[in-house]
Parts: structure tokens; C-alpha cells; sequence
């Protein structure tokens, strides 16, 4: 074998050990400041990962809750048959809807809303199916899509009342009409009237007042020291009602048409507490027959008394006389004094039915309109002959649209002439304007389990069905 001086001068200079060379000044220092922003990046990815799980599980809880609440099969429901529905028309109870707010929707030549198939929930779904047999008796929207129906559904002895007897339902929409569920009803036989004052705070009425603050998936009955609830509206952040003294009192099953006497009085948001609105308003003697009336825009009220005197005033201060419609003080054997008020044009409406000329002859509906808060009243055209009048509304493009025996009749701003804008057989039993476009009319002939809805001022209106 060859010896160490016989190897290869290279080989023996490669195979000797080499000390390593120091590092560059600050090379430690460079690493770690590099390990320790590696570190924060990754704790910061994991922090906000952890932000939007939470984020995500704020979100889901309301979805969570709706499914709860969607679980319940309970549709309230009314009265062993439709005896307690079937209120005199006089006192205006078979229908009902809030008071103008001052909203103006986009009018549409449509029938329907350009935007009903897109338009989002207001509300959250609740309830059930909507009881079979349902029979619309009284309704109440608080804007475009959202509204509550009340009315007999179901068959007396098996309803889902705590009452089986019972079967006062309440069906909601949350998208202007086109579908329905059922949700719980105040369990009585004495309601045949709702409204609501926003998506939680609503009231059934007449003869009995129940109020609910979440919807209408509670309802409580409210004390009314005996006297009957003939009229309620709502509007901004306030109820007003009409509690009589009458010989039946609130566990009737129907409104009395002869009281002795009434007061108005109002709540607010939330409360249940009732209070005179003022010393003009309280006491106010009743007629029999006749069909006190309130009426309320998003900052004014006005309330027609039995004896066809007129009071108006703020919105939460006291009210006081303003003056007198032109109807005759005694009510006609056809029909009685129906007031409006449209805070778009300024203008008061009143209905006067006349008695027939002859036996046998036809009855005449004279409007009248007045202007700009005054009570100079100027006559319209004639209504049709027979056409008695159960409802009033008004809207911009129609100074008077009215409910009849017929159908829904409005008087064209532009032509100054009346117009059929709808048939029914029976005709409707109200009409009223949720907007100046959009509004709601309650057929006379509950079998048809139908609301009408208009969406450009009363000119054209849609049937909408609600059925289980």
C-alpha cells in the first residue's frame, strides 16, 4: 500500500478539518426577529379565524330562534262558529287597518308590487299552517309586506285554542299577501277586530281589548273596567280606542249598538295603561245605531262622534271640537256617518247615507269633501243608487274610495266622476290605505278566504288568497 507520503497532495488537503468561519455581525439577531413576526402572523391568522367563528355564531342564533318559534302548531282561533265575526257594519269592525304613516310607496300600473318575488322578510317566520277553513273578518298592515289577519278558522270543538270551542285564528304575511302561517290568537270568543302598532306591539278588540308585545305569539287580556272596546287605530308610536258603557259588557261576543256613552282614550308603545286623551272626548253620549269613528295620520287624529260632531287633534296632546259633517245627526235605517282623513292632499272625507225617497226605492250615498283643515264642505258627484256605503278610504290619485255592497267604487282625482274598481259578490265590509298607493280591502263574504290589495292608489286590485 502506498504511504501517507505518497497520497495525493489535494486528497491530504481536503481531508483536513476546517474550522467553520464566524457568522456576519447581527445574524442572530436577524433570525430571531424573523422567528418572532412568523410567530405573530400565525397568531394573528388564528385570532381572526376565532373573530369569525364567533361572528358566524352571533349570526346563526336568530335563525335559530326562528326555527323555535316556526315549531309552534298553535293558530289561535275564534268562536264556536262565525257568530262573533258577523258584527253589525255600523260599528265598522268586520276589517281594519292602520293608519296612514306618511310613507309614500312608488306607484306601479301593476296590480301587484314589482318586487314581491324579491322583496325581503320583514319579520322573522313564525307560526304554523294557516287553519283550515279561515274566514278573514278584520286586517291591519304596518307597511309594505308585513300584516296581520283575524277572523273564525277551524271547526268549534277541535280548534287549537286552550279551548278547543274557541277557534279565533290569527294568520301573518310577511311579503304583502302572497303567503300566510298561522300564529296564536287571544283565547276568547270576544275579539273580532286587530291592529298593530309595529312588529311586536298589536291589539284584538271589540267587545274585549287583549294586547301582545312580541308579535302575537303571547296575549293578555287587558282590564278594561268593564266597558266595551268599539274602535281602535294606531299610529307613529300610539294606540287609540273608544271604550263604551253598555248594557252587555266585554264578554259579549258582539260590539253593542247602543251604549251610553264612550270616551277616547290612548297607550303608548309597550304599556298597557289606557288614559283619557282629554275632558272634550270623554263621556261623549252615543246614538243608537250610529258608529263613532277614529281616524289617525303619522301626527293627527280625528274622531267622529255618534251625534256627527267632529274632534281633532296632535298626536298625543288632547283633542278638541273642530266641527260638524253635513249628515243628518239621526243615522238613516241604510246606513251611517263614515269619516276619513288623507294626509297627502289635506283632505277630510265624509260618507252621509240618506233614507229611500220611496218605499221600495233605492238608497243615495252622498261624499263630501273638505279641504286644508277646514269644514267647508263641498258636495261630490252621486254615488251609484243602492250602493250603500260600508267603508271609506282616500289616496291621492282617488279623493274617496269607498267599500259597498258591491264592490270598491273611487272617485277619479282627474275626472271628478266615480269608477268601479272591483266586483264582488256582497261586496266588502272595508277598504282602507296603508300608503298613499298600497291598501287593503276586506270582502263582505268571508267563504272566499281572500283580501283584496291595491298597489297604485285603489285604481286596480289583486285578490290575495290565504288558505292552509
Amino acid at each position: 500500500m502506498p504511504g501517507k507520503d505518497d497520497r495525493d497532495p489535494l486528497d491530504d488537503w481536503l481531508e483536513r478539518e476546517i474550522p467553520p468561519l464566524p457568522p456576519p455581525s447581527g445574524t442572530f439577531e436577524l433570525i430571531t426577529k424573523r422567528a418572532r413576526r412568523r410567530k405573530l402572523r400565525k397568531l394573528a391568522v388564528t385570532i381572526t379565524s376565532a373573530a369569525s367563528i364567533a361572528v358566524a355564531t352571533v349570526f346563526a342564533v336568530p335563525a335559530v330562534l326562528s326555527l323555535r318559534l316556526g315549531q309552534s302548531t298553535t293558530s289561535g282561533t275564534t268562536v264556536a262558529g262565525a257568530s262573533p265575526f258577523s258584527t253589525p257594519a255600523s260599528r265598522g269592525l268586520v276589517g281594519g287597518l292602520k293608519g296612514t304613516d306618511g310613507t309614500a310607496q312608488p306607484t306601479s300600473s301593476s296590480s301587484a308590487p314589482e318586487h314581491s318575488s324579491t322583496a325581503p322578510q320583514t319579520g322573522p317566520p313564525v307560526g304554523g299552517p294557516v287553519p283550515a277553513n279561515f274566514q278573514p273578518a278584520s286586517v291591519t298592515f304596518i307597511g309594505a309586506n308585513t300584516g296581520w289577519v283575524i277572523g273564525p278558522g277551524g271547526t268549534p270543538g277541535t280548534c287549537a285554542n286552550v279551548d278547543p270551542t274557541i277557534c279565533t285564528s290569527v294568520v301573518v304575511t310577511h311579503d304583502g299577501g302572497q303567503g300566510w302561517r298561522g300564529i296564536p290568537a287571544p283565547d276568547t270568543n270576544s275579539v273580532t277586530g286587530i291592529r298593530f302598532l309595529n312588529q311586536l306591539t298589536g291589539w284584538a278588540y271589540g267587545p274585549q281589548l287583549w294586547s301582545t308585545q312580541d308579535g302575537g305569539q303571547n296575549w293578555s287580556a287587558v282590564n278594561t273596567g268593564n266597558q266595551q272596546v268599539i274602535d281602535l287605530e294606531t299610529a307613529g308610536s300610539q294606540a287609540y280606542a273608544l271604550f263604551a258603557n253598555c248594557a252587555q259588557g266585554p264578554s259579549s261576543t258582539t260590539v253593542s249598538t247602543n251604549c251610553s256613552s264612550y270616551s277616547l282614550e290612548t297607550t303608548q308603545t309597550g304599556s298597557d295603561h289606557w288614559s283619557n286623551v282629554g275632558n272634550a272626548t270623554s263621556n261623549l253620549p252615543d246614538s243608537p245605531g250610529a258608529t263613532p269613528v277614529i281616524v289617525l295620520s303619522s301626527k293627527t287624529g280625528w274622531l267622529l262622534a255618534a251625534d256627527g260632531t267632529i274632534y281633532t287633534g296632535p298626536l298625543g296632546a288632547p283633542w278638541t271640537k273642530f266641527g260638524t259633517t253635513p249628515c243628518s245627526a239621526t243615522p238613516s235605517a241604510t246606513g251611517v256617518p263614515l269619516l276619513t282623513w288623507d294626509a297627502y292632499t289635506r283632505i277630510l272625507v265624509v260618507a252621509c247615507p240618506s233614507s229611500p225617497q220611496t218605499a221600495g226605492g233605492s238608497a243615495t250615498e252622498t261624499i263630501y269633501t273638505s279641504p286644508d283643515y277646514t269644514v267647508n264642505w263641498v258636495r261630490q258627484p252621486t254615488l251609484v243608487p243602492g250602493a250603500a256605503v260600508t267603508s271609506l278610504a282616500t289616496a291621492q290619485s282617488a279623493p274617496a274610495i269607498v267599500a259597498t255592497g258591491t264592490g270598491i267604487s273611487i272617485l277619479q282625482g282627474n275626472t271628478g266622476q266615480w269608477r268601479q274598481a272591483v266586483t264582488v259578490t256582497g261586496g266588502f265590509s272595508y277598504v282602507g290605505m296603508t300608503s298613499n298607493t298600497q291598501g287593503v280591502a276586506v270582502p263582505v263574504n268571508a267563504s272566499l278566504h281572500e283580501v283584496y290589495m291595491t298597489y297604485d292608489g285603489g285604481q286596480t286590485w289583486t285578490a290575495r288568497r290565504i288558505i292552509p
